[in-house]
Order: C-alpha cells, then structure tokens, then sequence
C-alpha cells in the first residue's frame, strides 16, 4: 500500500526516552540501541541517516524556568507522536537519539516498535533554525553513527581515536550492520565550527524551500540533497543557503541578478574545492584560478576514466549550468529560472561529490580558516612567550 506523500517526507526526528527508566547499574545508552536497532528497521530502509545520542536534559539547573524549558524542548515541532504522560513523568531525565535524514513513516514504525519499550517516551521533529532546538538537540548531543543500509561509520573527532572502542562496533555487527568501521568526522561539531549557529540552519531551510519547489522528489529529495552538501562541506553549502535567501527576498531585477552572481561564485568556490586551479595546462586547456570550468571537466574527466558516456553527461551538465549562472547575470531573468539554476548546480555537486566520496568527505576542508587562526594563534603566544624569556 502506498503511503501518503507527508508520511515519506524525512525530516531530524529525534526518539525520546526516560534515561531513569533503566537499571543505574547498566549503561542505558547500550540498552536503548539494542531496543532500536534490533527492530532492523533503520537497516532495512537502506536511508543514508547520520545519529547523534546524548542527554537531552538531566535536570533543571538554578534559575531555570521549569515551563519555559520543557515548552522549548517538546512544544515547537512540526510532527510528534509523543506519549505526554511518559514525557511528563520522566522529564526532565530525556535521552534522544536524533536522525538525521529519517523519512517519517520509519520514525512510525520505530514508535509502533518501541511503544512497549518502557523507557520510551516518543518520537518528535527536530528544526535547527530554532534556536532552542538547535541548543538542545545538536550542541548537547555529539555524532555517533553515519548509517546507510547495513553499512555503519562510527565517528571520532578530530584524529583522536582514544575513545574508540571496537567492542560497540562489534555490538552493531550483532544488530545487523555488516560493514563497520570508524569516520574522522573533522573538525565538525568542535570550537572550529562556525556553522553550528542558528543562522547557518536558517540558510539551510531557506535553501531546502526552493529545493520543494524545483525537486521532482518534492519535500523527501529536497531533504536528502540538503543533508548531503551540508554534511560534505557546510562552507560550500552556507554560500547556496545565502543565495537562497536573498533569492526568497528579492524584489527586484537588479536583485535577482545578484543572486545569480552569486550562483556563479559557487560554481567557482566548488571548482576550487574539486580541483585547485594550476599553472599546468591539459593539452590546450588551462586551468587556472578563472578556468573553474575547465577545472569541473578535469575533475570528472580523472574519476571517469572507464565510463566515457558518464564523463560527457556531467560534461555536459557543466556546460548547461555554467551557462545558466551566468545567463541569470543580466538583469531580465525570472526568479524561477535562477531557482531552478541553484538547483541544478546543487544537484550537479551531488554527482561530483558521488565520484569519489571518501576523498570529498573531509572533515577539516571546511573549518581550515578557524584551524588556520588557532594555529597563528598559538604560535603568536609561543613566540611572546620566548621573547619575554631571552
């Protein structure tokens, strides 16, 4: 039976649980992923979800407004299905497990699985561009697992493998997953971070809205695509997001023009990231910093060598969208034609990024301005520091 369009639409969706349900002798984080996983229902799905786990709330410090702060945690989503009076019993001892990228009639299932699990209070949608939210159900919680299908990535975060312990992946091999192994997710989720923030989440709702609209797949592809960029390069993906904004906003030629100039920097600034620009040239084609298109083609032309078919479909699509950005340039274009450029152009990065995946999922690339500075940072102190000794 078909299920309604809405129930297919993937959302963050977050599972909520009483942490004070459980044993105090027992690690409840342990009982609570068996309780999911070996329902084989996430496995199934074969969805490419990210997880983050962690203690929503474990009580209510000094000065806290007790109402304020279960209404901003549980009151401000789009899609529940929460059981109020587990919710009220155990807050504000709350566990969540938060998905990213999980399709609502999985989050059904999930509930219809784990109702009679004691410890479960729920399941709600998560937005990020709510500050709240973003405070309580991202900053709090740290990434755990990267799913896709049977295929499971636990992460560690920048090169610190310390905490890692094969014990819990062996325990995810017992839950169904079969491949298993540890991602650097980078500097993500760190001090480096500069888009963790509210506004970041705005620019990536913004940005999902003309997706709605462009998107054969309507809500559900929109959201896996952003997902997508985000996760592979939040710098990269900020500059889409701001394009969408002043997009949504403009009110006139002239602006709509500039967001298209805009279109045209992101298709430079993914060239850059894809294939720096050299001196060297490729038989007659250069490929410096102002050849970004000649740079996308010898990207492609490298990770296609054994499909030529492929690597002149992309070519081709290169062309057409470089064409479009720019075409958007002069000050007559509709606002729907740069729409569907910034599209295009994202859909395009997806088929990039799908060549050569494990290269492009760098968890540094993003962040190296922050990185850059700590390290300036640092060594500006140790120089003062020696000079003062002398």
């Amino acid at each position: 039976m078909a299920l309604p369009a809405r129930e297919n639409v993937a959302m963050i969706i977050a599972l909520l649980f009483n942490w004070a349900a459980y044993p105090q002798s027992r690690n409840y984080w342990h009982i609570i992923r068996r309780a999911v996983f070996k329902t084989g229902i996430i496995q199934r799905s074969g969805r490419h979800m990210k997880v983050s786990v962690g203690d929503v709330l474990c009580g209510i410090e000094r000065g806290q407004d007790r109402e304020a702060l279960f209404n901003a945690a549980f009151t401000n989503s789009e899609w529940k299905l929460l059981d109020n009076h587990k919710l009220n019993e155990g807050f504000p001892t709350v566990f969540g497990m938060v998905f990213d990228n999980m399709p609502r009639h999985i989050a059904v299932e999930l509930d219809e699985q784990l109702i009679h699990h004691k410890g479960y209070i729920g399941a709600i949608s998560i937005h990020l561009e709510f500050p709240p939210h973003l405070a309580l159900y991202r900053l709090r919680l740290p990434p755990e697992y990267r799913l896709e299908g049977t295929k499971l990535r636990a992460f560690y975060s920048m090169g610190s493998r310390d905490g890692c312990d094969d014990d819990d992946l062996r325990s995810m091999r017992q839950l169904g997953y079969t491949d298993v192994d540890w991602e650097d997710s980078g500097a993500s989720r760190t001090i480096f971070d500069d888009y963790d923030t509210s506004r970041h989440f705005e620019r990536v709702s913004a940005f999902r809205n003309i997706l709605l609209n462009t998107l054969a797949g309507g809500e559900d592809d929109a959201y896996q695509l952003t997902m997508l960029l985000e996760d592979l390069n939040p710098r990269l993906f900020d500059t889409l997001g701001a394009a969408a904004e002043r997009l949504r906003d403009a009110d006139t030629e002239e602006a709509v023009a500039q967001v298209a100039l805009s279109g045209r920097r992101y298709m430079e600034q993914l060239a850059d990231t894809l294939f720096p620009a050299t001196d060297v040239k490729r038989g007659k084609r250069v490929l410096d910093r102002a050849a970004y298109k000649n740079r996308l083609w010898a990207y492609v032309e490298d990770r296609t060598l054994a499909d030529v078919d492929y690597r002149n479909q992309l070519g081709l699509e290169i062309d057409r969208i470089v064409k479009e950005v720019n075409a958007g340039l002069h000050a007559d274009q509709p606002k729907k034609r740069v729409a569907a450029a910034l599209t295009d152009a994202a859909s395009l990065t997806a088929k990039l990024f799908a060549l050569d995946p494990d290269a492009i999922r760098n968890g540094y690339l993003a962040y190296a301005g922050p990185l850059q500075s700590f390290v300036r940072g640092l060594a500006s102190q140790r120089f003062t520091a020696t000079t003062e000794g002398i």
